[in-house]
C-alpha cells in the first residue's frame, strides 16, 4: 500500500515526484527517498525499509501524523487522516480508495526483491527483551529475556518469552493478534499457568525494536502482586544460537551493561553504543506521575530510529 500512500500525498501536496524528492532532501540531505527510490516506491515495486523515511514523509505531511502510523496504517486510515489536514478532491481519493480494495482482492505475487514488508514479516525474528524487573528483592533493576516472534499456520503469528530464574527457565508462549499499527499476545506460562498481556507497537522496517507495554502478576512474589512495566524487545542480528552467559537475568541498568547487551546483538559503534544504552534505559526507567503506565508510539519508533542507525545489516 506505500505506492498508493505516495499517490495520495503527491495529490495533497499536489507536488510531483521529482518535486517530492526535493521535499524529502530538505527534511534530511542524506534521505533515501531518491529519484530512483521513488520511482520503484511509486510503482509498487519495493517499500521504504528503513524507519527513518517514514519519518521524514511525516515530517513534510505535518499534523499529528508519525512515521510509525504511515508506516503501519492501512490506506483507508492514511486517507482519512491525511484528509484531515489536506483538501484532496473526492473523485481522487475514491479512485484510489477503489484500488486500494482491488489490491487487497488480487492474488498476492513473490517480487524480486521481496516486495513489501508485511506486518508477518516485520515482527518474526529473535529478540532480546528488557524490562523492570517486578520482584521486589530485585527492585531497581532489569530484567533480560528472549523472545522469539515466529509464524503459526498460514498467515498467523505466535509469541515466546523466556527468562532463566532461579536455576530454571520460564517460558510463556501465546498467538499474537495484529492490526497492523498494535500487536498484543496473551502468553500463558507453561509452569504456572498464569496469563501475562503483552501490549506492543508495530514498528516500520526494519523493525529493530519493538515496545509497549508488559502486564501480569509476579511469579516469585509475595501476593503474586500485579505488575505491569514497559517493555523492549531489541532484535538480535547476531549468529543463531549466540548468546552472552556472563550477563545475568537481573542487569543492573546501566549504560555500560545495557551497551554491552546491544554489542552482542550485533550492533555498533561502540561509542554510538552507549548514548543508545542511555535513551534505552531512560524509557525503561522513567516514572510517571499520571498514573497511567504506557509507551507511545513516538517514543518507541524515536527508539528504533537509534538503533536502526546502529544496525550491522
Amino acid at each position: 500500500m506505500v505506492a498508493l500512500k505516495l499517490k495520495l500525498t503527491l495529490v495533497a501536496l499536489g507536488s510531483s515526484p521529482k518535486d517530492l524528492c526535493r521535499r524529502f532532501a530538505a527534511v534530511n540531505p542524506t534521505t533515501a527517498f531518491t529519484a530512483q527510490n521513488a520511482y520503484k516506491w511509486l510503482g509498487g515495486k519495493s517499500a521504504p525499509r528503513i524507519s527513518q523515511v517514514y519519518n521524514e514523509w511525516a515530517s513534510i505531511l505535518g499534523g499529528n501524523l508519525t512515521g510509525s502510523f504511515i508506516a503501519a496504517a492501512s490506506f483507508e486510515e492514511f486517507a482519512t487522516s491525511l484528509s484531515a489536514h489536506y483538501n484532496v478532491p473526492s473523485t481522487t481519493l475514491a479512485e484510489l480508495m477503489r484500488e486500494a480494495s482491488s489490491t487487497r482482492l488480487a492474488p498476492s505475487v513473490s517480487l524480486p526483491d521481496g516486495g513489501q514488508w508485511s506486518t508477518s514479516q516485520l515482527l518474526t525474528g529473535r529478540y532480546l527483551a528488557l524490562s523492570l524487573a517486578w520482584s521486589q528483592a530485585q527492585s531497581g533493576k532489569l530484567i533480560r529475556g528472549q523472545v522469539e516472534i515466529g509464524r503459526n499456520g498460514a498467515s498467523g503469528l505466535s509469541l515466546t518469552y523466556s527468562e532463566a530464574l532461579f536455576g530454571r527457565v520460564v517460558v510463556m508462549d501465546g498467538a499474537v493478534v495484529c492490526d497492523g499499527r498494535t500487536a498484543q499476545s496473551m502468553a500463558v506460562c507453561r509452569e504456572s499457568g498464569r496469563c501475562y498481556l503483552f501490549a506492543l507497537c508495530v514498528p516500520p522496517p526494519p523493525a529493530n525494536l519493538i515496545g509497549g507495554v508488559f502486564s501480569g502478576s509476579a511469579l516469585h512474589d509475595f501476593g503474586a502482586r500485579p505488575c505491569a512495566s514497559r517493555i523492549l524487545f531489541i532484535r538480535d542480528h547476531s549468529a543463531a544460537g549466540s548468546s552472552d552467559s556472563s550477563l545475568s537475568t537481573y542487569l543492573e541498568p546501566s549504560q555500560a551493561l545495557i551497551g554491552r547487551a546491544l554489542a552482542g546483538l550485533g550492533y555498533g559503534p561502540e561509542e554510538e553504543r552507549v548514548g543508545v544504552a542511555d535513551h534505552l534505559k531512560t524509557f525503561l526507567m522513567a516514572e510517571d506521575r499520571a498514573g497511567l503506565l504506557e509507551a507511545t508510539p513516538e517514543s518507541v519508533g524515536a527508539l528504533g530510529l537509534l538503533l536502526d542507525r546502529l544496525s550491522n545489516t
